[in-house]
């Protein structure tokens, strides 16, 4: 009996030991800043993208005397949920909310911070959610995340200031709660995507269309969601239409294991297919906004590791290539300029 408490011990002391490694880790280092960053780009270039792709028809979508009034919009308006294009019914107000929303997204898009992202998640909640009719989906994640990213540091990578930013944290590496605050956040980031693409990927695989592998046929035949007819063509070939549904319940179902993983390759072979499945969409279905806020939270789902093997692979290959495109040509011993004085010599004989 004393060797088993004994081991019991040594077990305990082991698992507490790991524990608190790990809480350390997590409160003296801030994880997934790159991550973090792509997605806050993303977000802010969706949003952009999202008011001018509409900008003339502004006032017909959002407006105060839209097909969607205002007192429609408020009555649709879940319990908590809030948009202050809703305050008033005067045109000015309208005008001068819809292009703040564009300049907040602009300056959140390229600096980042706390205080923008707070004012960019009231922005974005309030644009949603004056018109719910011409949201594409993605929005809703968008939402969520934009929540906690108020929590992160957001402007480590791809902001002025990023570099001497980044400096500053390894020099103050110790516990404090803000970065417990952003480690969890990013953590929520991660988990909320991870349940979304798993339960989407469990209601196919439960639903009689996507087993048959004929899903991709129907999707590709709604006209309101067809960007190009290339798609309806490729589809027509059950192989390939009953591949694409598969492929894509596959990567879906996979992707809380692959962030698991201890293997590397495993999460950016599943973070890569997610992009492609999306950039497919974008492609053949024309839901460009969607397809960019699921690109940019899948983005979270790779660790700052990943992203510095990748842009060593990257640099290392560019080296080899442009190494290969400026090496001297075999001239059999003799140098560019004697081969050149041959050449004068033959001409001159």
């Amino acid at each position: 009996m004393t060797g088993v408490f004994t081991l019991l011990g040594r077990m305990w002391r082991d698992g507490t030991a790991r524990l608190d490694a790990v809480l350390l880790r997590l409160a003296t280092r801030r994880h997934r800043l790159i991550g973090v960053a792509i997605l806050r780009v993303v977000i802010g270039f969706a949003t952009v993208l999202y008011c001018l792709s509409d900008y003339s028809k502004r006032r017909f979508l959002w407006g105060p005397d839209s097909y969607d009034s205002i007192s429609t919009a408020k009555a649709a308006l879940p319990r908590w949920n809030f948009s202050i294009f809703l305050w008033s019914h005067s045109t000015l107000w309208f005008e001068i909310v819809f292009h703040a929303a564009i300049l907040v997204a602009l300056a959140f898009m390229i600096f980042g911070g706390r205080a923008l992202t707070l004012v960019q998640a009231v922005m974005m909640w309030s644009l949603h959610n004056r018109n719910q009719d011409i949201l594409e989906g993605g929005d809703n994640l968008a939402q969520i995340l934009v929540l906690f990213m108020v929590f992160t540091v957001s402007n480590a990578y791809f902001a002025p200031g990023a570099k001497q930013r980044r400096a500053r944290m390894r020099e103050q590496e110790q516990p404090t709660v803000p970065t417990v605050l952003h480690n969890l956040a990013a953590f929520l980031i991660v988990f909320q995507t991870a349940v979304l693409y798993f339960a989407a990927g469990y209601w196919k695989i439960t639903g009689k269309m996507w087993q048959d592998g004929v899903a991709m046929y129907y999707i590709s035949r709604i006209t309101g969601f067809e960007m190009s007819s290339a798609y309806a063509h490729l589809t027509n070939n059950a192989f390939v239409g009953t591949a694409v549904c598969y492929f894509t319940i596959f990567i879906e179902l996979a992707l809380p294991f692959a962030i698991l993983s201890a293997r590397p390759w495993v999460r950016k072979a599943n973070t890569v297919a997610l992009e492609c499945l999306h950039l497919g969409i974008m492609a053949f279905m024309g839901l460009i906004c969607f397809g960019l806020l699921m690109i940019g939270a899948d983005c979270t789902c790779l660790r700052d590791d990943d992203y510095q093997s990748l842009a060593r692979r990257f640099r290392s290959v560019k080296d080899r290539l442009s190494q290969r495109r400026w090496a001297p040509l075999p001239t059999g011993g003799m140098t560019p300029v004697a081969m050149v004085a041959g050449q004068d010599g033959a001409a001159d004989a």
